[in-house]
């Protein structure tokens, strides 16, 4: 079976049960296509720039959060050394696969996310390569002490039907 990434994790028990409103007067610079970095663990950054990307990410635009899968990946340097379950982050262009998922409130550097009627803030900071997204503080009983290391994307994709 395949691993469950962290950002999968995070999607699945974060996003997919509640919604909070987007504040459109906030410049969002989250606007656009995003993976997890493959090399990165629970706590622990990756350490090589993020220049490997898992297969799953997500999409943000107008305050709309979209789960994305890439498909069709024939790379074996992946974590476990599972083929396509990652790739390359200049990759030109991949084919994905998505699904709307749900909306999200971010206000500066702050991601706020409600499921099971409980707002848990999660900070969001810049790296060298990635940014860090990780719980301010625990305040709802589902959450997780996991830092999650994302990175744009900056190829072209094409949205398949699966």
């Amino acid at each position: 079976m395949k691993r469950t990434s962290l950002f999968s994790f995070f999607l699945m028990t974060i996003f997919l049960a509640g919604s909070l409103p987007y504040h459109t007067a906030l410049a969002n610079p989250w606007e656009g296509i995003w993976f997890t970095c493959e090399f990165a663990q629970s706590q622990r950054a990756p350490d090589e720039g993020c220049q490997m990307f898992d297969d799953e990410g997500f999409s943000y635009k107008d305050g709309q959060l979209s789960y994305l899968r890439m498909k069709g990946s024939t790379e074996t340097a992946c974590r476990g050394e599972k083929q396509g379950q990652c790739f390359k982050r200049n990759t030109p262009a991949i084919s994905v696969t998505t699904k709307e998922v749900a909306e999200i409130r971010i206000e500066g550097d702050t991601l706020i996310a409600r499921y099971l009627g409980c707002d848990q803030s999660y900070r969001i900071a810049a790296q060298e390569g990635y940014m860090a997204v990780f719980p301010n503080k625990k305040t709802c009983f589902w959450s997780r002490d996991r830092h999650f290391y994302i990175a744009r994307y900056e190829g072209d994709i094409t949205v398949i039907t699966p």
